[in-house]
């Protein structure tokens, strides 16, 4: 599986990479405009991402605006809908609509995340293959 992880925070990427290196290869962004280009990068070459998980709040862009571009992206260039699990570390029924319903996302988590939480979202997406 090929995973993109975005998060302003580098402990919570590093982190969240930990936890998949057994199931995925994972390659990381720090803000939502260096997500949108390395997805856009991976589509390009033909390697596209299985998962991102998106952090909500990004100073730059936030995940749900990020969500929305790979969205357009991917209806643009007809590709496949990559899983996107939205990370937060606000646990509001709003953030949870925003980001099924606006962002288009598979699953939502919040901060901080377990490995058996992680894992058992993961498994619900049909995901979680050796890499």
């Amino acid at each position: 599986m090929k995973c993109l992880i975005v998060d302003d925070e580098i402990f919570c990427r590093e982190f969240v990479a930990t936890l998949l290196k057994d199931i995925a290869e994972c390659r990381q962004a720090g803000s939502g405009k260096e997500a949108v280009a390395k997805y856009t990068e991976a589509l390009e070459s033909g390697s596209p991402y299985d998962l991102i998980i998106l952090d909500i709040m990004m100073p730059d862009m936030s995940g749900h605006d990020v969500a929305k571009e790979i969205r357009a992206l991917e209806k643009e260039r007809k590709a496949g809908g990559v899983k996107i699990i939205m990370l937060t570390a606000l646990n509001s029924p709003t953030d949870a609509m925003d980001s099924f319903f606006n962002a288009q996302s598979a699953a939502y988590l919040v901060k901080p995340i377990s490995k058996d939480g992680l894992f058992n979202v993961i498994g619900k997406l049909g995901l979680g293959r050796k890499k």
